[in-house]
This record gives C-alpha cells, structure tokens and sequence, in this order.
C-alpha cells in the first residue's frame, strides 16, 4: 500500500477500490460510451430533475485510474446543470483526485470526454424530440 500512495493520492486509491457510481442505467435521459486510446471502455449516464443531473452512472472495463476519474466526474457531476456539466475539464479531476501517475492522466481526459459525449446525445435527444 505505501508504494500505490506514492503514485496516487488517498482519494484516488479509495475511488479506485471503492467506485462512487459504479453501473449502468435503463432508461437515461443522456448516456455515451467512449474507448479511449489505451483500449478502456468508459460509459456515463445520468438522469435530470429539475434541470439538474439527480442520478449518474458510469461503467468501465478500465484500470484502477479510470475507475477513480470515473468515480471523480461523476461526482463532480452531481447536482450540475447541462451548462455546469461541460465546463467540468480533466484538470477538474485531476484536482479533485488529488494526485495520479503521469501515464494515467489520459484517463481523466475519457472520463471528462464520456460526460460531455453523454451531455451532447442528451442535447440531441431533446432536439429530435
């Protein structure tokens, strides 16, 4: 354990053994999945209440980052408006999370590209509709 706290703040390594909105949803009102260039699968979906993101879910077959920047984004997510959900960037995560290894920044980048994927189909979704 002391070696991983090296490379990774105490918030990364709990959110990467212990994933706050970890699943999958049924019936969202915006949802996407994204394969990043390291071959991990990211998906976000979320539900809006009142104009505001009440529920979200992501699901990874990714590393022990993804899951913590996927855990971090969504719950930068929470409580957010549309508006709100694209302005949260990759530094947003990182900075929440703490401290990741270098080789792992990427995974942010998917996490926040999943979020503003899933927020884009909800847009369009409403649009068509």
């Amino acid at each position: 354990m002391k070696e991983l706290e090296k490379l990774y703040s105490k918030k990364a390594i709990e959110y990467a053994n212990y994933p706050r909105n970890i699943g999958r949803m049924n019936d969202p009102d915006g949802g996407a999945a994204i394969k990043g260039l390291c071959g991990d699968t990211m998906e976000i979906y979320f539900i809006l209440d009142d104009g505001r993101v009440s529920d979200i879910k992501f699901f990874t077959d990714g590393c022990g980052a993804t899951l913590a920047c996927g855990s971090s984004a969504t719950e930068l997510a929470k409580g957010k408006t549309i508006d709100e959900m694209l302005t949260i960037s990759p530094k947003d995560v990182l900075n929440d999370l703490g401290k990741i290894p270098e080789p792992h920044i990427h995974c942010a980048i998917l996490s926040v590209m999943t979020v503003h994927k899933a927020v884009a189909y909800y847009l369009l979704k409403k649009n068509a509709g």
